[in-house]
């Protein structure tokens, strides 16, 4: 069994990305993005050999760069992690990363198991307060065309949930600002629990 800390949308709320780090265990640590400060990275660097994230859209370049030195950022890659693949696609320029995947990944995109975006895909776990799908095509479309098993976001804070795209679970761990978060076990079936801070 593989088990992932999946987390999204700190910004900056260093007391909750500590708490939660002490609270869980983990095989891999998933950040889907909008860490936003830098000194955060003071946290992550002791759990850098089993993480791996992608940018949000409120990050900066100096942290992209930070992560990308770590060999953590995975915006436009795909990398093997704990026995599984995974592609990601970054919120500073995600349809950048999309093409950078399709241009040179492309024979292996359909043994993708995870997916990792800041975005979600249109049509799951992506409606905003207003109740307007705020998701991206692009992004539905990808996983409609190479069917991953698993995609893991953020960015709707209050889209907080699972969804299915055809085959492909769909989670949004929810802004960990606000003390949300996923573990997700990967076994023959993978079991999502929807988390809070206390």
């Amino acid at each position: 069994m593989v088990r992932l800390l999946h987390i999204s949308d700190v910004h900056c709320s260093k007391e909750k990305l500590k708490d939660v780090l002490a609270k869980e265990s983990f095989d891999l640590l998933v950040l889907s993005g909008d860490l936003q400060c830098y000194d955060l990275l003071d946290l992550l660097e002791n759990v850098k050999d089993k993480m791996v994230a992608v940018t949000g859209n409120m990050d900066d370049i100096s942290l992209a760069k930070k992560m990308k030195d770590w060999g953590v950022l995975i915006d436009g890659e795909l990398i093997e992690k704990e026995s599984l693949k995974l592609a990601g696609i970054g919120g500073l320029d995600p349809i950048t990363s999309l093409r950078e995947l399709e241009k040179n990944y492309q024979q292996e995109l359909q043994f993708i198991y995870i997916l990792v975006s800041h975005h979600p895909p249109k049509g799951a776990v992506d409606r905003s307060f207003f109740g307007i799908r705020a998701g991206l095509d692009e992004l539905r479309d990808f996983i409609k065309k190479y069917k991953p098993r698993l995609h893991l976001c953020g960015h709707i804070h209050e889209a907080r949930g699972k969804e299915k795209i055809e085959d492909t679970l769909v989670v949004n761990a929810g802004p960990l600002k606000r003390g949300y978060y996923a573990i997700i076990e990967i076994n023959d079936k993978i079991i999502v629990k929807l988390r809070r801070l206390i």
